[in-house]
């Protein structure tokens, strides 16, 4: 069998690849967070010193699924000298490099010793516990601040997967080095900025002794991140990006802070205790001031949002607000409605986010009407004891922002949902809040009333699925074996035949019965876009994108290197040059689900280009902690903010046909170290309100082909082995009919074992070893498993292969 090659051969840069940098640009300008102003910004100077590890080495993504490997990226120092601003400091980012390549070289020859020590299996979460941390540098002194009256003070980190983050300095905490720098800036030029650039929650409390004039959240923007940075600091893209998670003080602020990853004494076992008080949830019942709150963002001009209306038709809720520029700037303003909930049996938060909007620009002195809507059943808490959805008879408040505008009135409890006993934990869970909220309603709302009787309630039934079947999937499957369908359960990545060939793909389905009518699929990393090698010949195509190392050691960027030397040499090399796109969390920021969208489908043109038919994201894990490794490549604390722009990046996929997203890590993944054998531990409610709820919200109601399982157990078991997840969950409850796979070796190990897992509803083993097939035939005759469960996860298989765009032009 001869492969099929997707990738260029000419190397120049293609108007697909000008307009999704466009993009991508316009994403990270519109997720950029101001957090401090004293009308420094915008700049009005043509020339800036500029310092930290940030200003070259600027990080665009972290490390491991959600890395990519783009044509170029812009650092901040090259945003701002594409901005016409001169940069004063060339001398100090001089010095910079040469401490920074020579700890670096160190630490590549440290790590590769180690490496060799120990399995590769252990190779990338080894690598992810041991990070390099960036070199603060030197103090400024007076003499490298005399051609600059401000600065710009860029404090970077790196984390990414296979190991949390730790609270140490140079990591959360800034070190010695790093504040002792921050302060020699601030001491010697009249006005600093801070600009973060990183990918999750860090320490800020050095700002209460260091005076800076602003600070800027740049987070982890991709590869036009200095050029986006540039766009807000000029001016040219006024600030409207708004925190998706809450900045807490201190550390201990957060309720797991005691326990997480590393800290928790039972070093398997993460128990969940602060239940659906997550983030901003737990911040506000505990009524713990931040220091920076979910959704708060500052902007170059201000607006006056007030409600033009405020209705409710039954337990649908429709505000529609008015929205004027009142300041001397254009800009945009996001728009949220919170609703707080009664509290009789079950304890509520004291209010959640009900629904988001966000305005076009809008010019100085003008208006512009938005429109928000939002259901209350869907915000209706789950009663663990009765295994049900329920709202709870009394008022529920809706605020327009922090406004109270209509307060709806239940007369009776209503059951909205009945289900199954799901994922009960098997061990007492110690919850950390027993008390309620302290309401006080305004009594000159409008008041509205809703009646229990008319509210219907679903009732889930649970059953095995059906088979998937049409004329074309009967007839394909009439001709295989039971063992041709125990090989179509697992992947084909490591060892051929081929069918297609995509550089550096990190997984493909089996190409084995491409001949009985079943074409094989290549899959590709990650939540920042797709992660392909940039050049690579045919000699090399075998070589895969395994996660494995980090970023300066992985074999893409080896084999990229390569194909550049041989250039000149080899004729026959072979071009790549994907879009990198902000992290999840920066798009999260822009709370912009258009923007989300148009992200999707750019993706979908590319995985067309080169070839691939699974895109391994939207990634839709709940910030519970700041530590976490990947919470860059996660959008948010709050599932419905999270769960809406993942809905928004899968219908952007959808808009081209024959490209499968896939949604993950499914469910729970809320940590990094020791995630193989890690249990999260929740009761039924916490899992349903909090951890599925994005899932769910970005699955139901539209099509989506694929879901990726989660390497950790929920509650005891592995999710790769979870019938209620798996089936009961996604299949039964929420309707879903595309293919669970594997996260890559999450069975295989411990009980997780690969031939119980299509008995589970997860269908398609990655990345896939040659041994597995066997295993599962091996099941099948002890009666672990049955024919029909092999042949169930085989015709799901076959469905998508038929759909995929790879077999429709062919």
């Amino acid at each position: 069998m001869k492969p099929v090659f997707y990738a260029q051969k000419d190397p120049s840069v293609s108007d697909r690849e000008k307009e999704h940098r466009d993009l991508a640009r316009k994403i990270c300008a519109d997720g950029i967070v101001l957090l401090e102003n004293n009308g420094i910004l915008p700049l009005n100077t043509k020339s800036i010193a500029l310092y930290g590890a940030g200003a070259r080495h600027t990080v665009f993504g972290g490390t491991g699924s959600g890395e990519n490997n783009p044509r170029y990226s812009v650092n901040v120092e090259e945003g701002l000298k594409n901005a016409n601003i001169t940069v004063t400091s060339g001398s100090w980012l001089d010095e910079y490099d040469i401490l920074f390549d020579t700890e670096l070289q160190a630490y590549k020859q440290n790590l590769k010793k180690a490496l060799r020590k120990i399995s590769v299996r252990e190779h990338m979460d080894y690598a992810a516990d041991n990070p390099f941390y960036l070199p603060a540098g030197r103090s400024v002194t007076k003499d490298d601040c005399k051609d600059s009256e401000v600065a710009i003070f860029v404090l970077a980190r790196q984390a990414g997967e296979g190991a949390d983050r730790k609270d140490i300095p140079g990591d959360y905490y800034a070190t010695e080095d790093e504040i002792t720098l921050m302060r020699s800036i601030t001491e010697n030029h009249k006005d600093s900025i801070l600009v973060l650039n990183v990918g999750a929650v860090i320490d800020l409390s050095f700002l209460d002794d260091i005076k800076f004039s602003a600070v800027v959240l740049l987070m982890q923007g991709g590869m036009e991140s200095g050029n986006a940075l540039a766009d807000v600091l000029t001016g040219k893209v006024n600030p409207s990006g708004r925190l998706a998670d809450t900045w807490g003080y201190k550390y201990e602020d957060y309720p797991s802070s005691d326990t997480f990853s590393e800290r928790n004494p039972e070093m398997h076992q993460e128990d969940y205790r602060e239940g659906i008080f997550v983030g901003y949830r737990w911040f506000e019942k505990k009524k713990i001031k931040p220091r920076y709150g979910f959704g708060y963002g500052l902007s170059y001009t201000t607006f006056e949002t007030e409600a033009d209306y405020c209705v409710n038709r039954g337990t649908k809720i429709s505000v529609n607000a008015k929205v004027r520029n009142t300041g001397d700037k254009a800009g945009r303003e996001v728009v949220k409605l919170f609703l707080s909930c009664p509290e009789n049996t079950l304890i509520r938060e004291a209010r959640i986010l009900a629904a988001f909007a966000k305005t076009m620009e809008i010019e100085p002195g003008k208006k512009e009407y938005i429109s928000l809507d939002f259901d209350l059943k869907d915000f209706a808490a789950f009663d663990n004891d009765k295994h049900q959805f329920v709202l709870e008879q009394g008022e529920y408040v809706v605020y327009l922002n922090d406004t109270p505008l209509l307060a709806v009135e239940l007369d009776k409890d209503a059951v909205t949902e009945k289900t199954e006993a799901i994922s009960i934990p098997d061990r007492k869970i110690d919850f950390m809040i027993h008390e309620k909220n302290s309401r006080e309603i305004p009594s000159d709302i409008r008041r509205s009333q809703i009646f229990s009787s008319d509210i219907k309630t679903v009732t889930h039934k649970y059953k095995t699925p059906e088979f998937e079947s049409n004329s074309e999937i009967d007839r394909i499957v009439s001709n295989l074996t039971l063992k041709d369908m125990s090989k179509l359960l697992v992947g084909r990545t490591y060892l051929g035949p081929f069918r297609h060939r995509v550089f550096g793909a990190v997984g493909y389905t089996t190409a084995k019965l491409f001949r009985k009518g079943i074409d094989q699929m290549p899959m590709a990393d990650g939540p920042q876009g797709i992660n392909l090698t940039q050049i690579s010949t045919k000699p090399l195509h075998n070589l895969f994108a395994v996660p494995t190392l980090p970023e300066a050691l992985r074999s893409s960027h080896i084999i990229s290197k390569l194909g550049t030397s041989t250039a000149g040499k080899n004729k026959d090399l072979y071009y790549q040059y994907c879009t990198s796109w902000p992290s999840e969390t920066v798009v999260a920021q822009t709370w912009d689900t258009n923007h989300a969208r148009l992200l999707g489908h750019a993706t979908a043109v590319e995985m067309k280009e080169y070839g691939v038919v699974f895109w391994l994201a939207p990634a839709v894990n709940i910030h519970r902690n700041p530590l976490c490794g990947r919470n860059y490549e996660y959008y948010s604390e709050d599932p419905l903010l999270t769960g809406l722009m993942a809905k928004s990046v899968i219908s952007g996929v959808h808009d081209e046909g024959g490209c499968f997203p896939t949604i993950k890590h499914f469910a729970a993944n809320n940590l990094e170290t020791r995630r193989n054998v890690s249990s999260s531990n929740m009761d039924e409610r916490t899992l349903r309100e909090i951890y599925l709820k994005a899932f769910r919200t970005a699955i139901e109601d539209q099509p989506l082909e694929a879901v990726m399982c989660s390497y950790n157990k929920i509650n005891g078991v592995y999710a790769a082995l979870n019938y209620d997840l798996q089936t009961s969950i996604l299949r039964n409850e929420w309707g879903f009919d595309g293919i669970v796979m594997t996260d890559w070796f999450a069975t295989g190990h411990h009980e997780s074992l690969d031939e119980l897992c299509c008995k589970a509803g997860t269908d398609l083993i990655m990345p896939g070893l040659p041994t597995i097939p066997a295993k599962i035939m091996k099941a099948c005759k002890k009666g672990l498993i049955s024919k029909d469960d092999i042949e169930r996860s085989a015709r799901r298989i076959i469905k998508l292969a038929l759909k995929s765009h790879l077999t429709r032009s062919t």
